[in-house]
């Protein structure tokens, strides 16, 4: 008896708790889409009349359905995958530029971002960072300071970051009260329950956002325009699967013109039997043998994969303009276009690759000033190091180039005075510093065998 008390209670708990969690889940779904009006208490209000952006359950919706797509659809997975192999490929580095005066502070530098890499290699990378935010339409990294060298960084899901019944409105990002654009702090939500679990600091999260403006909170996905025309590929490819199918199921008819009673039952009673009748069946080359008034046909719909390759390239052709490439890099086929076509075409693409590399470099140099200024305050470099230290980042390679050419050029610029030999260095990706202590230490090594 006490044990079925002690289940009727515990089921009457979970069906209040039930209750509650679904009440406040309608609650926070009516507060996200009530109109913004900007805060009360603060100095600046929302203005303009136009449309609205989307709202953070559009934008999460969005989201889910990009994952998706970037796993499940041959084309989206190829756009991600070109994007992180032109934009963050095995090219991606940084080094620190300083004043002529502190190499030594520059190479520390650099060993010390290459140690915080290796250390953090399961838990971040250039490619992962640039993914999330493509995928996501953004990206939360979150960076742990320790007692000793490496920091410890850590990605944060875009779902783990939510508004709260606290802050229905904030898209889990407050900001300051007279300014949209100054984040005071991160809401850390339980995806399960939606109650705050940590109010995060703003100077503890790399917030990096896309297709989004500088006022709004959340980003969206870079695939949100591909979603449609991919998905309506998907079902127009399926249609024409079909469509193959029964073109190759080809039918018999069979026509007799000596009457109805060649053609159906010899009496009416055989006409209206309940009794199925039997089916022909002729096997693969069979030989059949007819009077003249018997006349056959092999009978399949009359449409061909012509009439139709038309709106499937034109669905693709779609999906390659909503993400900024050419049609042979979506689809990856580059059979139906020239050399010169393609030089054409490209151009474009290397515009937003580009765009891409520069927007990227002002995000991850955020993440690399964090970590140098770690490195200042636990002893590892000078106490003004970032002060003069600058990250230059170089990226993979958009143009293929024929460097022999231009290296001809190159030492003519450089005999005529107009470039430097640094400069040239720079050009072959090698540091001019180390370049010239290398070739001083080769060139007083064979003074050195010649004395010995």
């Amino acid at each position: 008896m006490l044990a079925l008390l002690k289940d009727a209670f515990a089921a009457a708990s979970l069906k209040a708790r039930y209750s509650r969690l679904a009440r406040e889940r309608v609650l926070r779904l009516l507060e996200s889409r009530a109109e913004f009006e900007g805060h009360a208490d603060g100095r600046w209000d929302a203005i303009g009349g136009g449309t609205r952006s989307l709202d953070s359950l559009a934008k999460a919706d969005l989201r889910t359905q990009a994952r998706q797509l970037v796993i499940e659809n041959p084309h989206a997975r190829n756009v991600l995958r070109l994007m992180e192999a032109y934009v963050v490929g095995p090219d991606c580095r940084v080094s620190a530029m300083v004043e002529a005066s502190d190499h030594e502070a520059a190479s520390t530098a650099d060993r010390l971002w290459r140690r915080f890499l290796a250390a953090n290699c399961r838990h971040f990378s250039y490619r992962e960072f640039a993914r999330r935010t493509w995928r996501d339409g953004e990206c939360f990294v979150r960076h742990f300071p320790r007692a000793q060298w490496p920091p410890v960084v850590r990605f944060l899901d875009p779902e783990t970051i939510g508004s709260t019944p606290e802050a229905p409105e904030s898209s889990g990002v407050i900001t300051d009260l007279d300014d949209a654009e100054t984040v005071v702090a991160y809401l850390l939500i339980d995806q399960a329950t939606g109650e705050l679990r940590e109010a995060i600091p703003a100077g503890e999260v790399l917030h990096a956002k896309i297709n989004a403006d500088s006022n709004e909170p959340r980003g969206t996905t870079l695939f949100a325009p591909l979603i449609a025309p991919l998905t309506q590929y998907e079902r127009w490819l399926d249609t024409e699967l079909v469509a193959r199918k029964l073109q190759a199921s080809i039918v018999l008819w069979r026509k007799v013109s000596d009457g109805p009673t060649a053609s159906f039952g010899s009496t009416a009673d055989d006409d209206l039997a309940i009794e199925a009748a039997s089916r022909e069946r002729f096997h693969a080359g069979s030989i059949l043998t007819t009077s003249a008034s018997t006349d056959l046909q092999f009978l399949q719909p009359p449409s061909h994969i012509r009439d139709s390759a038309p709106l499937g390239r034109m669905m693709l052709l779609s999906a390659a303009a909503g993400a900024g490439l050419p049609e042979y890099m979506l689809t990856g086929d580059a059979s139906n276009a020239n050399y010169a076509s393609t030089m054409i075409a490209e151009g474009p693409a290397v515009k937003l690759f580009q765009s891409e590399q520069k927007f990227f470099a002002v995000e991850l140099s955020r993440l690399w000033r964090w970590v140098m200024a770690e490195a200042v305050r636990l002893g590892q470099l000078p106490a003004g190091f970032l002060d003069s230290a600058e990250p230059d980042w170089a990226f993979p390679t958009l143009v293929a180039r024929d460097r022999p050419r231009e290296r001809y050029a190159d030492v003519r610029l450089v005999q005529a005075g107009i470039l430097s030999r640094s400069e040239i260095a720079r050009r072959e990706n090698v540091d001019p510093s180390m370049m010239r202590a290398e070739l001083a230490a080769e060139k007083a090594k064979p003074k050195d065998d010649a004395a010995s």
